[in-house]
């Protein structure tokens, strides 16, 4: 039986029939509109035919009776035109002056007075004037809207009202019994099995309820299985408090063993580090042993280059005390004469300008070989932009370098270094005129390329130094830095260039300079500069 009065205390029952209550009006608000709007749209349509007769069928009727004077039929007319339900008031004016009238006039916001001429044989004869009230329309239509809104509230009320009681016997009060049972529960009341008052139906509600005892069951059993874990944790208790101890036991120790261990690691680390130690001085050692080395050989190649000039002087000078002694021996015997002493001369001065040039010579040794040790001057850090740099560069190879030659520079105008102005065009004029000596034959033309560029990734910039001469021989490259290595002894070269130019650039310049293989089939030089030398400690020519 619905019951209506349990149905209203529920909070989901009224929410429910307010939903509902809710949704219908506005389903029947829109509805409503929508026959309004359509019935507005009918009848205004009917009130356009009406005047469409009026204009195609009554004027014609009205001029006839106009024209003929019958007045009887005139005032039928316009009874008939009052017949429309939008029409309150209709009169006549003719052209005399003469007005006859029907109906009361209205005085409705919703009034139009229409006016249509009456034509006879396309003559005027008179005016139909015709007040159209549209507020019956308004009327007709505010009527109908309360109307179908008043009896679909009601509608909709009292079926609302019936779905309330019919969820509250088919839904609420079980979930209200759902809800009991649930708060209810107790360790105490798992063995209670939950029942709805109700025949057993296959729906939701069936199974919250199964899930409901199934859950009971097996909180149940879970609690059996609990107590049964429990009393398994008191046994594991026992047993891993005596396995605490005994690996308390074993703590103790593998610590004793652990902090003997670390005493001899302690002791190897100290003999590691007296072993580093011992090879940083060996390694200290080897490195002087090898500054000797290249010591020695520079001191023998010194040797060998001021040998032969030396050996040429004492000769010489040891012919001129010859021809000097027999030249007295001649005088003091009076065996001297003109002939011979001019012949003694002659020799004496072959012999002298022979020595000067082997002294001159040995000179030039000793400056070169002074250039080879690094000192401290005047010449300070400046910030050089390396394209302008290029362009002096090049005016000076327009001067000094061979014309069959030609010099090609590639180089990005923002390239800006700190570095040592002199040092670097010492450098750079070294590289230069030693692929002019041995890259090309005299007057053999030939192309030297300077290219700059950048490496951001080590805040560093590359020159590279190639030509597309002769080359240089994987041995050669080698050994094309070290100190009196060259392969034209016999033109007089000393092998000091190259060997003074590195030093340049690894010591003064704070880089370093590499032989590679040149895509120009000739020899390539890399210099790796730094961006700054402001932080290295550098020496320089």
């Amino acid at each position: 039986m619905l019951n209506l009065k349990d149905a209203f205390p529920s909070q989901l029952g009224r929410r429910l029939l307010i939903t509902i209550v809710a949704i219908s009006t506005l389903v029947t608000l829109f509805t409503t509109v929508i026959i309004l709007f359509l019935d507005y749209k009918r009848d205004l349509s009917v009130f356009e035919d009406h005047q469409e007769r009026i204009k195609n069928v009554y004027l014609k009727q009205l001029s006839l009776d106009l024209w003929e004077f019958d007045w009887p039929k005139v005032e039928l007319k316009l009874e008939g035109l009052l017949n429309y339900p939008e029409n309150d008031y209709a009169y006549i004016v003719l052209i005399g002056g003469e007005r006859k009238e029907m109906g009361t006039p209205n005085a409705s916001p919703y009034s139009e007075l229409k006016e249509y001429e009456i034509l006879h044989k396309s003559k005027v004869i008179g005016t139909l004037y015709l007040e159209v009230n549209y507020g019956y329309l308004y009327d007709r239509i505010i009527a109908k809207a309360v109307n179908i809104l008043f009896t679909q509230f009601i509608k909709t009320f009292i079926v609302s009202l019936f779905i309330l009681a019919i969820v509250h016997r088919m839904i609420t009060r079980h979930l209200n019994k759902l809800a009991h049972f649930a708060n209810n529960l107790s360790f105490d009341s798992l063995q209670i099995t939950l029942e709805l008052s109700r025949e057993r139906q296959n729906d939701e509600l069936q199974v919250v309820t199964d899930a409901i005892n199934h859950m009971r069951h097996n909180l149940a059993t879970e609690l059996k299985h609990k107590e049964k874990i429990e009393e398994e944790l008191q046994n594991e208790r026992a047993l891993l408090a005596d396995m605490n101890a005994k690996l308390e036991h074993k703590v103790d120790k593998r610590t004793h063993e652990l902090s003997k261990t670390n005493q001899e690691l302690s002791t190897a680390l100290n003999n590691v580090n007296a072993m580093v130690e011992q090879l940083k001085e060996t390694q200290k050692q080897l490195i002087i042993r090898e500054k000797m080395l290249a010591t020695g050989g520079m001191v023998i190649g010194l040797a060998h280059e001021l040998n032969t000039p030396l050996g040429v002087c004492k000769t010489s000078i040891s012919a001129i005390s010859d021809f000097v002694t027999n030249i007295k021996a001649d005088a003091e015997n009076n065996h001297l004469s003109k002939q011979g002493f001019s012949d003694a001369l002659e020799n004496i001065t072959s012999l002298s300008v022979m020595c000067e040039n082997n002294i001159d010579r040995i000179t030039g040794l000793v400056t070169t070989f002074k250039k080879l040790s690094v000192h401290e001057e005047c010449e300070t850090l400046s910030l050089v932009n390396l394209h302008e740099f290029m362009k002096e560069f090049r005016h000076w190879s327009d001067s000094y370098l061979r014309k069959s030659l030609t010099l090609h520079i590639l180089c990005d105008k923002k390239i800006e270094i700190e570095t040592f102005f002199m040092s670097l065009h010492k450098a750079l004029q070294a590289l230069v005129e030693n692929a002019e000596t041995h890259a090309f034959s005299d007057d053999q033309p030939g192309s030297i390329y300077i290219e700059v560029s950048q490496n951001p990734e080590d805040a560093s910039v590359s020159i590279l130094v190639s030509d597309n001469g002769v080359g240089i021989n994987e041995s050669e490259r080698q050994r094309i830095f070290e100190p009196f290595y060259t392969t034209r002894r016999n033109k007089g070269e000393l092998g000091l260039g190259l060997n003074i130019t590195y030093n340049i650039v690894t010591q003064a310049l704070g880089g370093t300079i590499e032989c590679l293989e040149s895509k120009y089939q000739g020899a390539c030089f890399k210099l790796t500069l730094p961006k700054t030398l402001r932080d290295k400690q550098t020496k320089h020519y």
